[in-house]
């Protein structure tokens, strides 16, 4: 049995749901352009597209409110939500409080319509976003009629610049196909586990630097450098020791991220301080040195941090963003591979020592 390491180009199911990194360069969700629909669409659209396969959002943002406002008045959640927060990781608690809240998402029935998909599918949702927003010293609860869930975790009068600039990167962080926390999610919906175990399965994966961590990491090194002279120094002496550049190059992309230009763009028009435009430059060199040293282009890590940053948020809560994002693509693999119905269960190669 030929062995892949790290399961690269090994096909480990079918799904109907997105075609990533076909030609080097596309990403496309239910036939549909992903970098298109930033253009036309709303996530909620992008949503209900990925649950249902509908651009409808009418049932998605009925939901998406409803349980946004029940979890606010939830007083036994507000009071735990206050206690963890104060211990752990912001990943931390939003795995925590997606678990504790676990009665309201799972399975109720054998089979599932559409109206059950898009439900329980938003209220993972709106309980994510709820966390993000907690953490606001704004309240975040004029939810605005057409950029819903993105107004959900941007403070209430927030810019409809920046709220359509978050929308086009909950977007593209919507869903990518078989990437580590996906396929963690669809492993344990293979066992028959119920929808909120196999989302804690993505979200516990999604933690890991080499996944939704790099976001966070990436910004980190921006933020290490105060010139152009001092990054491409720095940059390059941290080439020469063979460290790893965060949000750079693609396990599935040959050619090009093609989500990485659409929130480049949105870095450069949001940029309106000295500071934040210093750190663009930065960035910028960063990405012409790993261009020039390394012939790496950037993924949707390295720029979609500084777009979470011009938006406002803590560098900790970047992953949980991804997360806000990406819960409607797992549980479209959740309801996928229920339907499939087929334990997922790989060999492995013995390297250890032969008998004793």
């Amino acid at each position: 049995m030929e062995f892949s390491p790290g399961l690269r180009g090994v096909v480990a199911g079918e799904t109907a749901i997105s075609t990533v990194g076909k030609e080097g360069t596309s990403l496309r969700y239910r036939g549909f352009d992903a970098t298109e629909l930033t253009q036309n669409n709303t996530y909620e659209e992008v949503a209900s597209l990925i649950i249902t396969n509908s651009l409808d959002d009418k049932d998605y943002k009925k939901s998406f409110a409803k349980y946004y406002l029940e979890i606010s008045k939830d007083t036994n959640l507000n009071n735990l939500l206050e206690e963890i927060k104060q211990k752990l990781h912001p990943m931390d608690v939003v795995r925590t409080i997606v678990s504790y809240k676990g009665e309201l998402t799972t399975l109720r029935k054998q089979k599932l319509d559409q109206e059950d998909k898009t439900e329980l599918s938003s209220r993972i949702n709106a309980t994510v976003c709820y966390i993000i927003a907690s953490y606001h010293q704004e309240s975040c609860d004029e939810l605005d009629s057409e950029y819903l869930v993105a107004s959900s975790l941007l403070p209430n009068n927030s810019s409809r610049e920046k709220l359509e600039a978050l929308d086009d990167m909950l977007i593209l962080y919507a869903e990518h196909g078989f990437n580590a926390s996906t396929f963690a999610t669809r492993v344990t919906a293979s066992t028959r586990a119920d929808l909120t175990g196999a989302i804690v399965s993505g979200i516990a994966t999604l933690k890991g630097e080499l996944h939704g961590g790099a976001n966070e990491r990436a910004v980190e090194l921006i933020d290490s450098f105060s010139t152009i002279e001092e990054t491409e120094v720095g940059v390059k002496a941290l080439l020469d020791e063979k460290k790893k550049i965060m949000g750079f190059g693609h396990g599935v992309y040959k050619i090009q991220d093609p989500r990485s230009p659409v929130v480049k763009h949105w870095v450069e028009k949001l940029v309106d301080t000295d500071f934040s435009k210093n750190r663009f430059e930065i960035a910028k060199k960063i990405d012409e040195i790993m261009d020039t040293e390394k012939n790496l282009f950037p993924n949707v890590d390295f720029y979609g941090g500084l777009l979470l940053a011009e938006l406002g948020f803590e560098v900790d809560l970047f992953t949980p963003i991804f997360v806000a994002g990406r819960s409607v693509g797992w549980a479209a693999h959740y309801f996928e591979q229920r339907e499939q119905d087929i334990l997922i269960r790989p060999a492995a190669k013995y390297i250890g020592p032969s008998e004793r």
